[in-house]
């Protein structure tokens, strides 16, 4: 009988520590909430950011096996030299963002990379390129980066209607390391 005393003494015990930890996020600090800060876009909107290194993205085929391609983690990038080989990923965006900028990282080498970040339509079977853009080769390898907005009309995250996803395409000795999308939610 003690067994199931302690038990149930210890059950109320932690009811009420979640009935005082429940009140105290409730009326917590709330002094400031909403106003409106020097350097923010508007009161309550917040900016965030999807990131994903290259170890995120996968083949989208082999192509000519006889060609190596590599998926490197520290740091990670992908590389590849075979010219027709691509590597892809899905990206989980919160559903209301609105997507601002999207950079992709990489070392610009002896070819051109292709970037892509699309919105597919899986009722119709349809999609649209969001950012896309060619990088340009260069004869010394450098680490670089670059960045494309969103077009206002396809910028709002509509995850119950689309899905979203990357691809890019390095090649000979231009690698992939990574894509941040920086977006808005509130």
């Amino acid at each position: 009988m003690k067994l199931i005393n302690r038990a149930h003494l210890h059950h109320v015990a932690l009811l009420a520590a979640g009935v005082l930890i429940g009140a105290f996020a409730i009326a917590g600090p709330s002094a400031g909430a909403g106003t409106l800060k020097a350097g923010s876009i508007q009161a309550g909107t917040k900016t965030g950011h999807l990131t994903l290194a290259a170890s995120a993205f996968t083949p989208d085929g082999l192509h000519n096996t006889a060609e190596d391609y590599f998926n490197e983690w520290d740091p990670t990038t992908l590389s590849n030299q075979d010219a027709g080989r691509c590597f892809n990923t899905g990206a989980i965006l919160p559903n209301g963002a609105k997507l601002s900028t999207v950079t992709a990282y990489y070392t610009a080498g002896s070819a051109d990379m292709y970037f892509e970040m699309n919105r597919q339509e899986l009722n119709n079977n349809t999609a649209v390129a969001l950012v896309s853009f060619d990088t340009t080769a260069n004869s010394t390898p450098t680490y670089t980066s670059m960045s494309a907005t969103v077009a206002a009309a396809d910028a709002i995250v509509n995850t119950t209607k689309y899905a979203y996803s990357f691809g890019v395409c390095p090649s000979a000795t231009t690698t992939f390391s990574g894509v941040s999308v920086t977006y808005t939610t509130g």
